[in-house]
Formats: C-alpha cells, sequence, structure tokens
C-alpha cells in the first residue's frame, strides 16, 4: 500500500509538467496552461482551463482577471469559449485608475486541412462604474474576425466571420481580448468577455502549476522516507 502511494504522488508531480493543450497570457506572461499551446486537443473531445490572476501595472493599478477558457476538437469543426472578467481592484492609494490596457490571449492548437469559413460571436459588457473613455476590442491571430472597438455603456455583443486555412498540419488560433480602462475608473469596475453578467469573483488566487508541482514533491519526499523506514526496521 505505501508503494502505491508513493507512485500516485509521483504522476501527481509529473502530471503538473505535461504541456497544456491551451495557453492564456496577460500582457504576455503565461498565467494557465502552457504558453503556446503544448499538444493538439484531441479528435472528438474538449479541454478547458481555469484563470485567477493579478497584475500590477507600472503606475500602480492592479486588475484581477479570472475566468475560463475552454476549446472542442470535433470531426472537421472546432469550437472555442471565453467565459472571464477583468476587474480593477485599485491602486496603493485607494483612487481610481489611470488610463490602463489588459490584453488576454488564449492559445490554442487544431488540426485541419483546407479553407473553412469560421463564424465568431463576442459578446461581453462593461461595468456600471467603469469610466466613458473606456473601450474593448478583439481579434483573432492579431488580424483576423476583429470586432472592432466597442465603448461603454452596457453590454456589446458582436459576429463576425472569415476563412481559416491550414494544411494537412496543426495550427494556432490565437484570440486576443483587448480591455481597456479609461482613467477615472472606480475600484470594481470591470470588463465582462463572453457573457453580459458580471462573474462571481473568486476569494484568492489559483495556485500556480509550480507551486503544485512543490508541494507534490515535499509530500513524496516524505512518503518515500517513511517507506525507507518501514523496510529498515
Amino acid at each position: 500500500m505505501r508503494l502505491s502511494f508513493v507512485s500516485i504522488l509521483f504522476l501527481m508531480a509529473t502530471a503538473t509538467l505535461r504541456a497544456s493543450d491551451i495557453g492564456v497570457t496577460v500582457n504576455g506572461t503565461c498565467v494557465a496552461g502552457s504558453c503556446p499551446a503544448g499538444t493538439t486537443i484531441p479528435s472528438n473531445t474538449s479541454d478547458s482551463v481555469s484563470v485567477n490572476s493579478t497584475v500590477t501595472l507600472a503606475d500602480g493599478d492592479t486588475y484581477r482577471i479570472y475566468g475560463s477558457f475552454t476549446g472542442s476538437n470535433g470531426v472537421g469543426t472546432f469550437s472555442t469559449n471565453h467565459d472571464f472578467e477583468v476587474m480593477y481592484e485599485g491602486n496603493a492609494g485607494g483612487g481610481a485608475s489611470a488610463a490602463d490596457s489588459i490584453t488576454v490571449d488564449a492559445f490554442y492548437l487544431f488540426q485541419g486541412s483546407g479553407t473553412d469559413t469560421f463564424n465568431r460571436d463576442v459578446v461581453g459588457a462593461f461595468g456600471p462604474t467603469i469610466a466613458a473613455s473606456s473601450s474593448a476590442s478583439s481579434c483573432v491571430n492579431t488580424t483576423l474576425g476583429c470586432i472592432g472597438t466597442v465603448t461603454p455603456p452596457g453590454s456589446f455583443g458582436r459576429t463576425t466571420s472569415f476563412p481559416l486555412t491550414s494544411s494537412f498540419d496543426t495550427f494556432t488560433f490565437d484570440p486576443s481580448f483587448v480591455s481597456s480602462f479609461g482613467a477615472g475608473s472606480a475600484v470594481g469596475s470591470y470588463i465582462v468577455w463572453g457573457q453580459t453578467t458580471a462573474l462571481p469573483a473568486p476569494a484568492v488566487p489559483e495556485p500556480t502549476s509550480l507551486s503544485l508541482f512543490g508541494v507534490a514533491l515535499i509530500v513524496l519526499a516524505v512518503a518515500l522516507r517513511q517507506t525507507r523506514k518501514c523496510f529498515t526496521s
């Protein structure tokens, strides 16, 4: 039983190093999964990652980004879904924001061939306390399926279609979401993507994969030490 327990812990530790099917970056820094995505989402399956991260900009303003990113790979088709929120948490002085931009990129690897038309629906909403000069925009792979710039107040919804070409190989699908907060946005102001109502705020940030790996190694070391004692006693 003790050896089985050690084996399970070892699997837990190595699992944290597996390349993820999805990656998420905030202002260019990887906060979840593998950036870019490390493996292709298998056929007829779905995968998702959760994000709960904070970023403090050079001007001292802090933002929390949280939600989920999902990719599904069907037979000859694929889809993605993004439900996340960018919320202004304040600064050292507890005051309103400066003019800030938060860019969230999601990275997927899909496999296909030929040219297909991809239909893209982008929905979201601005929180009621966000500055009127705020805006949001989104594109895929830098230049495809762009929805242009939307501004407060209230919710937004845009639909677009564009050709997507691949040549019997994997290809990266990278939707980028730019949340721009106008100067004077109050603490708690937000831009939500994927739905038109605010997401419930998470209590605390989730541990990173590195933290989980460290915990697994510590428990593994303890278990191995106990196993040696059992064999020598």
